[in-house]
């Protein structure tokens, strides 16, 4: 059982049910909880915004506007970015006139205009609109100067593909603009499918860079195939499972908290010692890939273990010593292509009686010989034991000696070398140990049970990355403190929350895997 925090994924109708359960028809409530969700809104996506570029001094916001709480959201996200920017203007682009809204949407109309009304504009309805005027509205509307932020707000779970026009083509024009720099969606993307009957069904959906999912995550925007649609996914906690009994979604996906690494988060005791923190081993590198051993280890050192044992061919030993003098590193028996050679196996064992734990894959290399030696290392130790990059392989997998405690981390072509090409559940089943599937929404498995990590960045598709996260993960495996679950989450979360922290300090593009490590601290010591 997880110590950490978590909510169930659910299906559309099983979050309204809930969000009926929740409110009881109380409007007060509705309403503190919809200011919630807007002020969320508006700081995550400022946030995230700087991902792209520092936020300009007047920026411009287009906020699109349903009938219904999506279209509340996004209003009190726009008075939000206009009182947290002085200089900033929106421009609000309804569905409906505000008459035609919700109680709480016309609500959150007053309150924005009356917030801001020199600074904010509202268009005229899109809802019965002609094409030609709408077609002008738009082109009136962006300008030269296009907008930096996007609020989609139209429709959520009740939303349907398959718009007539001049719907259909609002959106279609909203999408092939470039003139928008950042695109967020409230909860769900307006026109993705929501349920299986629709998956097939006509209609644009109206794309994001980034789907805030406001209060509960519903299963349509955790798809693989809805991934492009969806981008970056972050969880916004309103406090819907405050409290809540949550036994009848048992078995459900779930998502978890970022407030789950405050478990890291303590001081040492005073009277400590280096061993108390874990002694770890690391079987890493080959001679053309020494990079992904320094990584790894580094990154082990970085998330706070003890002692840290590096076994690297010999040719790769006074390098690596010089570069991390904080780790041990042994020098090993080397084979003609510059992998560990299987002779090594009796240093190794030596190594194997004093540590808490021990990871192997990075930088490893292809070669069959070093395979058999990983494979020979696995049935000798039954501790924690993680496993990446080139020691994912059936013949390693299957020979461990202890699974439950082992901690796998594949992306899909590694998942698909494991057997898993026809399904990651049915792999699941036969391995009763924990998977981490690396990819645009990283979730963690294991028993059946999965946990989705909605967070991280898209800086982190460069390499090194994985083996940043094997020695994290790793490092938080040898001091013992979690489950190899927990520290499993654990470790993806935190490296997540640092490859955010880089992306919003230097964005995407101009920055190298290992400054990730840079702000483990900051991730680790702020919540954001």
């Amino acid at each position: 059982m997880s110590e950490l925090i978590s909510h169930p994924i659910l299906s559309p109708q099983e979050s309204i049910c809930l969000e009926n359960e929740f409110f009881r028809n109380d409007e007060g409530l509705q309403w503190e909880v919809i200011n919630r969700a807007g002020n969320a809104l508006a700081d995550a996506a400022l946030r995230d915004m700087r991902e792209l570029r520092t936020i300009p001094h007047q920026p411009r916001l287009l906020v699109l506007a349903g009938k219904g709480h999506n279209g509340a959201d996004a209003l009190l996200a726009a008075r939000r970015f206009l009182r947290t920017i002085p200089t900033a203007r929106a421009v609000v682009w309804p569905w409906a006139s505000k008459e035609d809204c919700r109680p709480m949407t016309q609500r959150a109309f007053e309150e924005v205009i009356e917030f801001a009304s020199k600074r904010l504009e509202v268009l005229p309805a899109v809802d019965g609109m002609k094409i030609e005027e709408m077609r002008e509205t738009f082109s009136l509307a962006f300008g030269e100067r296009g907008f930096d932020l996007t609020l989609d707000g139209l429709l959520g779970m009740q939303g349907r593909p398959g718009f007539d026009s001049p719907v259909s083509e609002w959106i279609e024009l909203i999408n092939a603009s470039d003139a928008i720099s950042f695109r967020a969606a409230v909860d769900i993307p307006t026109g993705l499918p929501v349920q299986v009957s629709q998956m097939r069904g006509e209609g644009p959906t109206l794309r994001a860079d980034f789907t805030y999912c406001t209060g509960i995550v519903k299963e349509p925007v955790i798809l693989d195939a809805h991934s492009e649609l969806v981008g970056r996914l972050r969880y916004l906690d309103l406090g819907f499972f405050n409290g809540f009994d949550q036994s009848k979604f048992a078995g459900k996906e779930r998502v978890l908290c970022p407030s789950s690494l405050r478990k890291l988060r303590k001081l040492r005791p005073v009277a400590c010692d280096k061993r108390d923190f874990g002694h770890l081993l690391a079987v890493v590198g080959s001679r053309d890939l020494g990079g992904a051993a320094l990584l790894c280890a580094r990154a082990a050192l970085r998330a706070g273990v003890g002692l840290l044992t590096c076994c690297v061919p010999q040719s790769l030993h006074p390098a690596m010593a010089a570069s991390c003098p904080e780790a041990m590193w042994v020098p090993m028996p080397e084979t003609p292509e510059g992998g560990i050679a299987l002779e090594g196996l009796g240093i190794i064992r030596k190594f194997l009686d004093r540590a808490d734990a021990w990871v192997t894959g990075p930088g490893i290399g292809p070669e069959p010989e070093t395979h058999s030696l990983i494979r020979e290392v696995v049935k000798l130790f039954d501790g924690p034991t993680l496993l990446d990059a080139d020691a994912l392989r059936p013949e390693i997998v299957h020979a461990l000696k202890n699974p439950k405690e082992c901690v796998l981390t594949p992306h899909s072509g590694e998942l698909a070398r494991l057997g898993a090409d026809d399904g990651i559940n049915s792999f699941i089943d036969s391995f009763a140990g924990v998977i981490v599937r690396k990819g645009p929404h990283t979730s963690v498995m294991t028993d059946g049970s999965q946990t989705h990590l909605l967070g991280g960045t898209s800086l982190m598709a460069r390499g090194g990355t994985g083996d940043l996260l094997s020695g994290i993960v790793a490092s938080l495996l040898a001091r013992g403190n979690h489950s190899p679950f927990d520290c499993a989450s654990l470790g993806a979360l935190w490296h997540g929350r640092a490859a955010e922290a880089l992306a919003r300090q230097h964005g995407q593009e101009a920055v190298c895997s290992s400054q990730i490590l840079d702000n483990l601290s900051f991730a680790l010591r702020n919540d954001f």
